[in-house]
């Protein structure tokens, strides 16, 4: 009788080995605060949220912009840097 208590006992610690093994201790992503723009130009702003869809895995990119608008420029790379986080 003593060798179906072991039997029993050892499947008892064994499926509550394994059954903690699985659980997970992540919660998830950490909410972010939303990317300081206060004082911002609209082009700078509008480069962020690109450079942010680009981060995201959406490529986006208004390349006159980008070339020619140093403003735009600048928010294309800012927005890109704060998303890839």
């Amino acid at each position: 009788m003593s060798f179906y208590r072991l039997l029993f006992s050892a499947g008892i610690i064994s499926g509550a080995l394994l059954f903690t093994a699985c659980s997970s201790s992540h919660r998830g992503p950490t909410p972010r605060k939303p990317m300081d723009t206060h004082g911002k130009s609209a082009e700078f702003i509008r480069g962020a949220e690109d450079g942010c869809a680009t981060a995201n895995g959406d490529y986006t990119k208004d390349h006159e912009a980008f070339n020619t608008n140093v403003q735009y420029h600048e928010g294309w790379f800012a927005g890109r840097r704060y998303c890839q986080l």
